[in-house]
């Protein structure tokens, strides 16, 4: 890296921290109640192999795990993030810093897929290990509509909209996504020497075409599903996000986008990952029937009330000191639309949504006795992935202080008054959306 990025990266770290500081560091507040919504840890990839294999030139690294399993990598960060949760809370006076926790002090539900479920007891390996915290889910289930409320049946997605809205969003034409991208879209043709002859055919192309010939476009699916992207920006999209599981699980150099892709380069090519996930999930229209049904949980959690016609939080929600989703980068992308909330991190593009990275509710009480909502993003860095470095309060992951607008005040932290923050999740979601129990 050049000296340059190293400084660059240097600065945008620090003030990072120091917004983590600013966020999570209130003297005069008393630290009630931490509610996340966290994607799972690292995983084998999701696409299917045979896929990805008419990107690439060469065979693609061989994973130990199989098809869409956290790693045993993953694994192993998520206890080190569980236990930088139990530092920073008990040092906050929310949990003890030894011992066993309250059993009803702690609260974690997880979508029914093994990374989801295997990402929830790392967590709490770390934040209360050998106490048999339970964990909650819907499994043996094959979908749960708390996180995929579309899939589930629990409302539908009318492609037509869906097509209209993101279509707005770029001026009319995806095209206009893969030409503000050219620079990211030429690492990963470099990497993937994409395309085999018959995906170069599937999309009308000649057999020798490259990733830019190819088109990008939108479509429906069946029933209501929800809406898919193919051509370009997909591909795109799908090899960046692989390099970049490649990189976090401690792959060997050589087998990181085949030797061809170094961290500046992922972090680059990540930027055609967000610009298709801002897209998909974070549009409003789909961001609110996607994210209704966690977030009008999540809100349950941090004020006891009752939201889009759900019954009152139960007890072992509501009194949970520390309570967590465990779900996808589609659930932290749809909260964040629905609440038009940004972040970035250092050498991220924006609105990341790294593997084990989380947005954090926090519930406050003020010197005043008011209670206050406020919302960060917080994630290892790929570097702490890669070497799997122990996080302490002195060495943390990443945390960046988000603004919900027409919510949040000026204050470090971005706080929202209860009341503010519950009409704004109520302007928020999408009723029709809400799964009930």
């Amino acid at each position: 890296m050049r000296p340059v990025l190293i400084a660059a990266f240097a600065v945008s770290a620090s003030l990072a921290l120091l917004g983590a500081r600013s966020a999570a560091a209130q003297p005069s507040d008393t630290l009630l109640q931490v509610v996340l919504v966290s994607r799972h840890g690292v995983r084998t990839p999701t696409i299917p192999p045979d896929v990805m294999a008419a990107w690439a030139a060469q065979p693609w690294p061989a994973w130990k795990e199989p098809f869409g399993n956290l790693t045993a990598h993953g694994r192993a960060l998520e206890v080190l993030v569980g236990g930088y949760h139990r530092q920073s809370l008990a040092s906050q006076g929310l949990l003890s810093g030894s011992g066993c926790p309250d059993p009803a002090s702690i609260y974690v539900y997880a979508d029914v897929d093994q990374r989801t479920d295997e990402t929830s007891q790392g967590l709490l390996d770390g934040l209360a290990p050998g106490c048999s915290i339970p964990i909650h889910s819907k499994f043996p289930a094959k979908v749960d509509p708390v996180f995929h409320p579309v899939q589930g049946g629990v409302c539908r997605i009318d492609p037509l909209t869906a097509q209209a809205r993101m279509l707005e969003r770029v001026h009319g034409a995806l095209s206009t996504v893969v030409a503000e991208h050219r620079e990211a879209i030429g690492l990963v043709q470099s990497a993937l020497g994409c395309c085999k002859p018959d995906f170069c055919a599937a999309f009308n192309r000649s057999k020798a075409c490259t990733l830019p010939d190819l088109p990008t476009a939108v479509f429906g699916l069946s029933q209501g599903q929800g809406a898919y992207m193919v051509g370009a920006l997909d591909v795109a999209s799908g090899a960046s996000e692989t390099f970049m599981l490649e990189y976090a699980n401690g792959m060997s150099a050589g087998d990181v986008g085949w030797g061809k892709v170094d961290l500046p380069g992922i972090q680059r090519a990540l930027e055609l990952h967000d610009a298709t996930f801002d897209l998909l999930f974070r549009t409003p229209y789909l961001a609110r029937r996607e994210g209704s049904s966690l977030l009008a949980r999540v809100a349950e959690a941090l004020t006891g009330q009752a939201f889009a016609g759900l019954a009152p939080p139960e007890p072992s929600v509501r009194d949970a000191r520390f309570v967590a989703y465990v779900g996808h980068d589609t659930s932290i992308a749809a909260i964040g639309g629905m609440l038009d909330a940004t972040w970035a991190m250092p050498g991220s593009p924006s609105n990341p949504t790294l593997p084990g990275g989380a947005l954090v509710f926090e519930r406050r009480r003020s010197a005043d006795g008011r209670e206050r909502v406020s919302l960060s993003y917080l994630a290892q860095t790929l570097e702490q992935m890669r070497s799997a470095a122990p996080l302490t309060l002195d060495a943390p992951p990443v945390r960046i202080p988000i603004r919900i607008p027409g919510c949040s005040t000026g204050e470090a932290g971005y706080p929202c008054a209860i009341d503010d923050f519950t009409r704004a999740i109520r302007d928020a979601l999408e009723p029709e959306c809400v799964s009930r129990p």
